[in-house]
């Protein structure tokens, strides 16, 4: 297939066109810069020049119809990831407007599939103790995971016309190759440098991005009408990330001990300081609640339909460390016994 990839310089879009281009598919690359996309697909081995790029703005209808005319299907990855109370308008734009114009374009030039990377935070807080691809869409707080559920909305709302949309739901994505250095992977690099780790109630799902970008690739078959997956990844509780860490590192990291209700109470405060102060506060109560009541996705379902076996949070966390160390995130006393050449592996898989 000729795949429309939209966000390509994210780390879901890299990854993924690595993947499609693996498996056999070809690319146009829609995105803003040009060199920023080289730059950011060279680490996995693909030249720019191994895709088309076609260079403009979401908000640009005339040149998202140029991009995805003559593609056989689009994946859409870009969005904005931000915290801060003054991007509010910009997120809507690109995470919400953006998803509108790419799968109201895609399906009047009759693209099939329709793949649209959604978030797990768009289905939160879960109705059970496993979270799945049915789960309903929710009405979170936070800025940034209210523009994701207003966008999953849309997305469920073209399916349910029967447009060939697919939705993948991905946890806490990490990875090695990160041109963004996302907020996950500050916060354990975090973890590392101060030698304390967060141990609080419940846990998180954290989703490899090569994983990832295996199960998006393997979604691009036309005729199977519209279809959503959950694809969170490993389920690790705080106490055992804790533990996880210490273990690849070698290090006596210290736990830092924090009740879940105690979480929330002070996330609750810092949402009344920010109405006061007009600051963003580093902790919130949905930001609390994520960290403390989280549950386990039901990723069986893209993993036995696309045979797929996902790597280990052991795995996951050390190539990822490796990568910040490589990167220049975290030093050698950071990682400890990472920093050792008999422990160095591959992360490209």
């Amino acid at each position: 297939m000729k795949v429309l990839v939209t966000g390509g310089t994210g780390l879901v879009g890299a990854h993924s066109i690595h993947a499609l281009i693996s498996s056999g598919h070809s690319v146009r690359a829609f995105v803003r810069n040009r060199d920023k996309l080289e730059r950011v697909l060279a680490p996995l081995g693909v030249k720019v020049s191994d895709c088309e790029t076609v260079e403009g703005e979401l908000g640009n209808s005339d040149a998202l119809r140029q991009a995805l005319s003559g593609c056989d299907a689009v994946l859409h990855t870009a969005g904005l990831f931000s915290n801060r109370l003054e991007d509010q308008a910009l997120m809507e734009r690109t995470n919400v407007d953006g998803t509108r114009s790419v799968l109201t374009l895609a399906s009047e030039l009759g693209l099939d599939p329709i793949v649209h990377v959604s978030s797990i935070l768009a289905l939160f807080p879960p109705p059970g103790a496993v979270q799945t691809a049915d789960d309903p869409v929710r009405a979170p707080s936070s800025v940034y995971a209210a523009t994701k559920a207003r966008a999953e909305t849309l997305a469920r709302e073209f399916q349910n016309r029967g447009a060939p949309v697919v939705c993948i739901y991905p946890g806490a994505v990490q990875g090695p190759f990160d041109p963004t250095f996302s907020d996950g992977p500050k916060l354990i690099a975090r973890y590392l440098k101060t030698g304390n780790v967060l141990v609080t109630q419940g846990g998180l799902v954290y989703t490899d991005v090569r994983d990832l970008a295996k199960v998006i690739s393997c979604t691009f078959e036309s005729g199977r009408g519209p279809r959503r997956y959950m694809f969170g990844g490993n389920y690790v509780a705080h106490a055992e990330l804790h533990g996880l860490l210490t273990t690849i590192t070698g290090r006596n990291l210290k736990a830092q001990r924090v009740p879940g209700w105690l979480l929330r109470v002070m996330g609750s405060v810092g949402d009344v300081l920010a109405k006061i102060t007009g600051r963003r506060s580093p902790l919130t109560y949905e930001a609390a609640s994520v960290l403390t009541t989280s549950v386990p996705s039901d990723d069986s379902p893209a993993l036995t339909e696309f045979s797929i076996q996902g790597c280990s949070a052991e795995t996951s966390f050390r190539d990822l460390l490796q990568w910040m160390l490589a990167a220049g995130h975290l030093r050698e006393e950071h990682v400890g016994a990472l920093a050792e050449p008999s422990t160095q592996a591959k992360t490209i898989r």
